[in-house]
């Protein structure tokens, strides 16, 4: 119900994502992934593509590109934002993910997984299911899940705390001023896991190597609305609420 609220106003809503700090990250994860993937002519899944946040990079670095997403506004979304060029290595599907895991023929190349599993009442069942998509040899990455952690250091998660205060102060400033609804009374149950603490890194690679994965790299950090709250939370306080996954499909 909230990404269809939000639609094409989604990445507006959450400049977390978007940010001059998280777009450099976005990048050099990306990039990583291609180096990695090695494949120019690649066929690529991005399960629960939403607006394009990953879809639209990968498109434009020339990959074929699969979108699947349970909202049938942002998928139109993303396909207004298709230049005709773009279009012809697109395909875009309204589907429930784990449904269109289950019933996958071709498996691909390799794999997307943006701030999904957070939303998702059994993401394990799901990750499970969509391990299968993916070719041996291929490449799994998992984007922007908010990250369960231990607070080790007591005063350093004060200071975290301080500054996610100003953060979102400044942000819902900033949304007041552009007249962008905040709909924060959706989020409580569309944020599923958050309620729990978000996800465990560890236990998700473990159910990811049970699914023949290998893991490559985790990638812990802390995702702020503004950049320079982003960029002073890890460059000083080396604080992490959020983390990236890439794992590599064990060939047979």
């Amino acid at each position: 119900r909230v990404h269809a609220l939000e639609n094409r106003f989604y990445l507006k809503r959450h400049p977390e994502q978007t940010n001059w700090w998280q777009t450099i990250l976005l990048n050099e994860t990306l990039d990583d992934f291609c180096r990695r993937l090695d494949k120019p002519a690649a066929r690529l899944l991005d399960a629960g593509c939403g607006s394009g946040y990953a879809y639209l990079p990968m498109l434009l670095r020339g990959y074929d590109m699969t979108g699947v997403d349970l909202s049938t506004e942002m998928i139109a979304a993303l396909e207004e934002n298709l230049s005709d060029n773009l279009k012809a290595r697109s395909s875009l599907k309204v589907a429930d993910i784990e449904e269109f895991a289950d019933n996958c023929v071709e498996p691909f190349d390799g794999v997307i997984l943006s701030a999904l599993l957070h939303h998702l009442y059994d993401y394990r069942k799901v990750v499970k299911s969509i391990c299968k998509t993916v070719k041996p040899g291929g490449l799994f990455l998992i984007l922007f899940e908010p990250l369960k952690r231990t607070i080790r250091f007591p005063l350093r998660y004060v200071l975290h705390k301080y500054l996610a205060r100003l953060d979102e102060v400044v942000y819902r400033k900033k949304m007041q001023f552009h007249q962008v609804e905040i709909l924060e009374n959706e989020y409580e149950y569309s944020d599923y896991q958050r309620q729990f603490g978000g996800i465990d890194s560890d236990e998700l690679a473990n159910i990811l190597r049970q699914g023949g994965m290998e893991i490559l790299a985790t990638k812990c950090y802390c995702a702020r609305r503004n950049g320079l709250a982003a960029w002073i939370a890890n460059t000083f306080l080396g604080t992490a609420n959020t983390f990236n996954l890439l794992a590599k499909r064990i060939e047979d």
